[in-house]
């Protein structure tokens, strides 16, 4: 009887593989609705070495889509000091899971509009 040498994915590159194809779906799905919503961001918006996945100049507010990957210690310490740089240069980041997008993405909306109420940049009408 010949041994059969199986190869197991480590468990947390399988959960950041699961995150990085579902986050696509998050990523479209949000877009379509800031569009519908008449919201304008750019998407994969880079300032420094850091990349939003979507930031509007006008209101200095970054979205930032999570997926579970996020969830682990050394994902979370990188996002340190890019979270640190970016409060220096006024910018509000708004973080969301892609679970959340796919599950309620109006509560994202309704997020997106309290912040806009609360930011001195507001240049929409809410």
């Amino acid at each position: 009887m010949a041994s059969q040498i199986i190869l197991h994915q480590p468990e947390s590159e399988k959960i950041i593989r699961y995150s990085l194809n579902n986050s696509i779906p998050a990523t479209e799905e949000l877009y379509r609705k800031l569009i519908d919503k008449g919201f304008f961001f750019k998407r994969d918006h880079k300032i420094n070495n850091y990349t939003f996945d979507f930031y509007s100049p006008l209101l200095k507010i970054a979205i930032e889509i999570d997926g579970y990957a996020h969830e682990f210690t050394d994902v979370y310490s990188q996002d340190a000091p890019k979270k640190l740089h970016i409060h220096s240069l006024g910018i509000t980041v708004l973080r969301f899971t892609d679970y959340q997008i796919l599950v309620d993405i109006e509560e994202i909306i309704r997020a997106l509009k309290h912040q806009i109420k609360l930011s001195k940049h507001r240049k929409y009408v809410v």
